[in-house]
């Protein structure tokens, strides 16, 4: 098991942005938030991209890319927002269709808030 702590990508807590473990690489929630914790954009539309450039950041530091996203689970502060936030998720997944869960969270000072796991395991035989 490796742990993955991509420069420019903070944590809050007592965890790990991201482990690399037996060709799966496990990114955990990931927010609108830069390095010193300030939340990015104001609309869910912008969460969301800020999102996911969080996540392509710890996916990048392990070898990875948003295409080797397997699953996804999403926590949205407002279900109302889902429509506009499965519009900018989809613009970065045009290739492909993780599979997913959505659901409505309590989330503090964001909108959205994702987290995915990876496989990588077809290119790295000695995961």
């Amino acid at each position: 098991m490796e742990m993955v702590v991509p420069k420019g990508v903070g944590s809050g807590g007592h965890y790990s942005p991201g482990v690399k473990a037996g060709g799966f690489i496990f990114v955990s929630g990931q927010t609108p938030r830069d390095e010193e914790r300030k939340v990015i954009g104001a609309t869910i539309e912008e969460q969301t991209v800020a999102t996911l450039e969080n996540i392509r950041r710890v996916l990048a530091a392990s070898g990875a890319s948003l295409d080797d996203i397997v699953k996804a689970t999403v926590h949205l502060q407002s279900l109302d927002d889902a429509a506009r936030f499965n519009a900018a998720y989809a613009r970065h997944f045009p290739n492909q269709r993780p599979a997913r869960t959505t659901v409505g969270s309590q989330l503090n000072g964001v909108l959205v808030e994702i987290d995915v796991i990876a496989f990588v395991g077809h290119r790295d035989a000695n995961s």
